[in-house]
């Protein structure tokens, strides 16, 4: 379904302060997303996701429904939408005796080093008795959440929210998804080394095209180096992309073989940005390398 601002009539403050209506319950990610609606325009979830670094499409399309509810946008082929279903909530003092509520109550604070209030007791114990989540997965995240810096009830939804889209239910599951998380954590650290910069300045598309090299292309270490190497100085994670996209559609998949090809010409590399207008020539369009690589590369970007 199709979504589009509701119409403001020149009226330049209702719409931002509905949103601002909405700043202690939504998450970061669905603010966000109003944001970039209010000063774009554009209501497609392909590229809200792609532009917000969000972790899917599906997330934009949560995004889109929240604010339909909310009175931001309405359906493009017209009518009022759907009101916002009241949000429930589990009742507390019914559950004073369950010892699972003790439990998040008193650990969730050790972890993040602070006390809690009654509101955020309230989502945790939300998380547990309406989303469902069992709570040493709870707990697993506010360590992981506490670790990130990020010590709030509303980074623990965030992240659960995630861990959901990813399949994660059980503790074991969640072990895994941080044994994997850390994993490309370290593949990033590694590679902007090797790129001279910090890690914190990578983008979500760079984290996410580094550990694409590694879990999908089976790149590692030194084959970075050597596509640095025949990079001409364009030293970014999206130059040598396309070098190792090339590589890997020529069937290059070591140092070795990388040397034998020879340097790499700059119409052989696969772009992984947008390219220009300009047609190749017809004698160029016959090369596997000079074919439009990148419109597929921007749907996984």
């Amino acid at each position: 379904m199709g979504y589009r601002l509701v119409p403001y009539n020149g009226d330049t403050v209702a719409v931002p302060q509905l949103v601002f209506t909405h700043l202690a319950q939504a998450d970061g990610d669905t603010i966000r997303a109003a944001l970039y609606i209010l000063q774009t325009g554009d209501t497609d979830p392909r590229t809200m996701a792609r532009a917000l670094g969000l972790p899917s499409i599906e997330a934009a399309k949560r995004a889109l429904q929240y604010w339909a509810g909310a009175g931001l946008l309405e359906n493009e082929r017209g009518g009022s939408p759907a009101p916002a279903a009241e949000p429930r909530h589990a009742d507390l003092a019914s559950m004073a005796n369950d010892p699972y509520v003790a439990v998040l109550s008193q650990e969730s604070q050790a972890i993040f080093g602070k006390g809690i209030s009654r509101n955020e007791l309230q989502r945790l114990v939300d998380l547990y008795q309406i989303d469902g989540w069992k709570p040493d997965v709870i707990l697993l995240c506010c360590a992981e959440v506490a670790r990130l810096g990020r010590r709030t009830v509303g980074a623990v939804a965030h992240l659960l929210a995630r861990w959901r889209e990813d399949g994660v239910e059980t503790g074991e599951d969640a072990e895994r998804w941080l044994k994997r998380a850390k994993q490309r954590e370290d593949w990033c650290s590694d590679a902007a080394a090797q790129f001279g910069i910090a890690p914190r300045d990578l983008t979500n598309w760079e984290r996410r095209a580094i550990a694409r090299w590694h879990e999908e292309m089976g790149v590692g270490h030194e084959m970075i180096d050597e596509a640095l190497l025949r990079a001409n100085g364009k030293n970014t994670v999206r130059y040598v992309d396309g070098i190792l996209r090339a590589w890997r559609a020529q069937g290059i998949t070591t140092v070795e073989a990388a040397r034998k090809q020879g340097q790499l010409e700059g119409s052989n590399i696969v772009m992984t940005e947008r390219p220009g207008t300009q047609q190749p020539a017809a004698s160029a369009q016959k090369d596997l390398f000079n074919r439009n690589w990148a419109a597929m590369f921007d749907e996984e970007g």
